[in-house]
């Protein structure tokens, strides 16, 4: 539990050095369904053959593969940093308390 002001200050100092960082990777995931959606219209257009066998070639082109990794990765950051502003949210938040407490 947080009562040293200094770690409160550290724990408040970290949840606003990550904004920029945690308002890009939370866009990244949002923007996600339409991303996906692109890559496979653009893979599905360039292809020839039935429908199933155009979606397929979509689902499996280079493009969509790597997007998908790339989101995988970005999703497990983006939990990681969150987990972490929401450990640094309740320091803050409980030395607000226990300081509270004190001026009692």
């Amino acid at each position: 539990m947080i009562t040293d002001d200094d770690r409160a200050e550290q724990a408040h100092n970290d949840l606003s050095d990550s904004d920029e960082e945690y308002g890009r990777l939370s866009a990244y995931v949002k923007m996600a369904p339409h991303t996906t959606k692109l890559i496979r219209a653009k893979s599905f257009l360039k292809s020839s053959g039935t429908v199933a066998e155009r979606e397929a070639m979509a689902h499996a082109s280079d493009d969509f593969v790597k997007f998908i990794k790339d989101l995988n990765e970005a999703m497990v950051d983006f939990e990681i940093l969150n987990a972490k502003r929401e450990s640094w949210q309740r320091e803050v938040d409980i030395w607000r308390t226990v300081s509270a407490n004190r001026r009692k």
